[in-house]
């Protein structure tokens, strides 16, 4: 599907992964999400749901190097995580992001970015950091962004299967190589702040529906308790005009609505009787 922008035709896409019965679960309720959000952008809306990349790199997260390819035949493409749950309100950043720039959000003030530059650098090489730190979760991206995504990087297979994992257990993976890359190609980038990519490092969770992008990444989500779940229920407030104004109106409102969720109250009954 193309969409006139301001250059002329532009051909957009929305792609996500949903590989293993984990994701497809949580893509279940994110999915209508992201698929009415192309429609809004003027976008096809792909998955990946196919491993391509998994016998050279390992785990699936790596499959977003996909967008190598897809790069090829899109000019644009917004990459979304499939534990990410977009707002029906949500603005179209195909035309909040000038082309040729990468749209992201940064979480340089709330995570390990600074170990995670720190380790990047000492294993891949020093590069002049000009870029905030950001989660690699949403990114909007274009065919100039192309090589960022390239499978047959050395540094790539490297990263991904080095003997520094057995040391450095807690590391992201393609995360902060990613962030590496991007500097190291000396790449525009753009901060769209954390509302486009609202996860758990942003402590007030309560005011997650503040933001256009919910961001479901990590063990605990926003309210605790099994992730899809949690997907499950905030869907559902999304899906409510009514539920959706009072969490936004009322941030105390949402506070105590997650605290009396049952999902909640059996993390705390857990969490008390075996630690």
């Amino acid at each position: 599907m193309k969409k006139k922008g301001a250059n002329g035709l532009e051909k957009r896409a929305i792609v996500t992964i949903a590989i293993g019965t984990k994701f497809q679960k949580l893509a279940s309720y994110t999915h209508p999400f992201l698929r009415s959000y192309a429609d809004k952008c003027g976008a096809e809306f792909i998955v990946i749901d196919s491993p391509r990349l998994s016998d050279r790199l390992g785990l699936a997260t790596y499959e977003r190097f996909q967008l190598h390819d897809l790069l090829e035949d899109y000019d644009r493409i917004i990459y979304i995580d499939s534990d990410i749950l977009v707002s029906p309100d949500s603005p179209d950043l195909f035309e909040l992001v000038p082309a040729g720039v990468m749209g992201v959000s940064s979480e340089e003030k709330y995570s390990m970015s600074g170990r995670d530059k720190r380790l990047t650098m000492e294993i891949l090489g020093e590069v002049a950091w000009k870029n905030p730190y950001f989660n690699a979760g949403m990114m909007v991206v274009g065919r100039e962004h192309r090589e960022l995504f390239d499978v047959n990087n050395p540094d790539l297979f490297l990263w991904a299967t080095g003997e520094f994992r057995k040391k450095h257990v807690n590391l992201l993976n393609d995360q902060p190589f990613i962030n590496h890359r991007v500097n190291k190609l000396g790449y525009d980038v753009v901060d769209l702040g954390f509302r486009y990519n609202h996860t758990r490092v942003i402590t007030q969770t309560h005011l997650r529906f503040h933001s256009y992008f919910i961001h479901y990444a990590g063990p605990s989500g926003h309210r605790y308790g099994e992730r899809s779940e949690q997907v499950r229920k905030d869907a559902l407030v999304l899906d409510s005009r009514f539920r959706l104004g009072m969490s936004r109106k009322y941030p105390f409102y949402r506070w105590v609505a997650d605290r009396l969720d049952v999902g909640f109250v059996a993390y705390l009954f857990r969490e008390k009787l075996f630690n």
